[in-house]
């Protein structure tokens, strides 16, 4: 095992660091969601809260989004946030 520049040895079997950028924040009893960027530059830290008795905006009738439109908040949060205010995907 090699040292690095510090001195200090990696420990064996360990992933290197990661830092922690954003965290999602879900709640199942009130259906709600939110999406926090830790990223220090960030133009837009919070998206969210999502509700599922928000209003569609594409529904004519004005439906909730409903517990699929959480679901579909959550399953994209991150790679739309960091596409729309970082330029990337990762």
């Amino acid at each position: 095992m090699t040292s690095t520049a510090t001195g200090a040895r990696p420990l064996a079997g360990r992933p290197p660091q990661q830092r922690i950028e954003g965290a999602l924040f879900v709640d199942l009893d009130s259906q709600r969601a939110r999406y926090e960027c830790l990223r220090p530059d960030c133009p837009h830290r919070l998206e969210g809260p999502v509700y599922s008795t928000d209003r569609d905006p594409g529904d004519v009738e004005g439906r909730p989004i409903g517990v699929g439109g959480l679901k579909a908040f959550i399953d994209g949060i991150k790679t739309r946030h960091l596409a729309q205010h970082h330029g990337s995907t990762r």
